[in-house]
């Protein structure tokens, strides 16, 4: 910055002086045309009065210089020094140095007092990013430095200004995550206490009572089973989304059928569906395509279809419909249970969120990390449900 100010000021000051210099060489000029023609008239005086002065003389006259003032050399022949002509020309050509002299005092004090402004206006600037820095370091985000001027100061500070908002941002981020941990843990010790609980209290039951009925006991030991699956169930399903939250996991890009997964995911709920006895309606339309990871739009498929096999009535009906325009690719998963409230619409996709007829078996993290894996692939879901009528999950994979 300062080399490109000094390089500009100085091809102007370097102007300016040729300017300068131009003027005084073309006074310099014009006062010695002048001497000139009053010395061409005086010689023609000088001859016209004194007609024995021969040429040789007169010019051994003029330029005498034996004498401080070749004047006085000639007095003798009626020439004053006071002679209005000289005293015209030398007042003249004084006026002209005086200008040009005042010209250049006052271009160097202009360039003075715009170097004086400019370093002044630069230093307040950069005392006030200064300042700003410290209060950065201080993680108080919320001054305001943009400015709309132009100048390596001003993109420096608008730069400031970007990293500020980027921090501010990224502060805000980190204590929304630092929250959402805190709930999640949270939420994890109340969903391991439970099944913990339990199993402590009838292990203890076990313990205490070593003539308890084997039938009794075999009924305490499933339950012990069945706690511990449920914990296991809730671990699993941490582990993969806490993967996913965290970037840890790749997600493909790839050309998946949507057929093909639906029928995969089909195949993995096979077991509660028959226990169930309901009855799957598939319209499936040709060539529907969409760019994912197959692996994980398996996971979010089965989790939605188990979802609505739970949700609905024993020898009910679930359809699922595959459709696609130019802008998305649709699949969409309806079935006629018990339905949701309002309340469990807002709410549904919420971690450990249990809706109002949820199944007691449910961890309530099946549908969050349905959205995630949905979302990651570009896609998005929404629920549309009634209450006695069913419900229906769509999703929209972007092309």
């Amino acid at each position: 910055m300062k080399k490109k100010l000094l390089l500009k000021i100085g091809a102007l000051f370097l102007l300016f002086s040729l300017i300068g210099f131009f003027f005084a060489q073309l006074n310099y000029q014009n006062y010695q045309k002048k001497i000139n023609n009053f010395i061409y008239g005086l010689i023609k005086n000088l001859n016209e009065k004194y007609p024995e002065l021969s040429e040789k003389e007169i010019i051994q006259l003029l330029n005498n210089q034996e004498s401080g003032n070749y004047l006085e050399n000639y007095r003798k022949y009626g020439i004053k020094e006071q002679d209005p002509i000289l005293l015209s020309i030398e007042k003249s050509y004084k006026n002209s140095l005086f200008l040009i002299l005042f010209y250049c005092v006052l271009i160097s004090g202009t360039f003075g007092i715009f170097i004086l402004y400019y370093y002044y206006k630069t230093s307040k600037k950069i005392k006030e990013i200064t300042n700003y820095m410290q209060e950065i370091n201080e993680k108080n985000y919320s001054l305001k430095l943009e400015s709309n001027t132009e100048g390596e100061v001003s993109i420096l500070q608008n730069e400031i200004y970007k990293m500020t908002i980027m921090l501010r941002s990224e502060s805000d981020n980190l204590k929304k995550e630092k929250l959402s941990l805190k709930e999640s843990i949270s939420d994890i010790s109340h969903q391991l206490k439970t099944p913990l609980t339990s199993i402590s209290i009838m292990l203890d039951n076990i313990l205490d009572n070593p003539n308890m009925e084997e039938e009794i006991k075999l009924d305490f030991i499933k339950n012990v089973h069945h706690q511990i699956e449920s914990i296991n169930t809730l671990i699993i399903a941490l582990l993969k989304l806490s993967r996913i939250e965290a970037g840890v996991v790749e997600f493909k890009k790839e050309k998946i059928s949507a057929t093909e997964i639906i029928e995969k995911a089909l195949e993995n709920v096979e077991i509660i569906k028959e226990m169930k006895n309901i009855v799957f309606e598939t319209h499936f339309k040709e060539n529907v395509f969409f760019i994912g990871d197959k692996t994980w739009e398996i996971e979010a498929l089965t989790n939605l279809i188990k979802n609505a096999i739970e949700h609905s009535d024993h020898g009910g009906k679930i359809e699922i419909k595959t459709n696609k325009n130019p802008i998305y690719t649709q699949i969409e998963i309806k079935d006629y249970g018990v339905g949701m409230s309002e309340k469990d619409l807002k709410n549904i996709f919420k971690r450990f969120y249990k809706g109002e007829h949820g199944n007691n078996d449910s961890i309530g993290i099946g549908l969050n990390l349905v959205k995630n894996i949905v979302e990651k692939d570009n896609g998005l879901i929404e629920v549309k449900s009634k209450i006695g009528k069913g419900t229906t999950f769509i999703i929209k994979y972007l092309k």
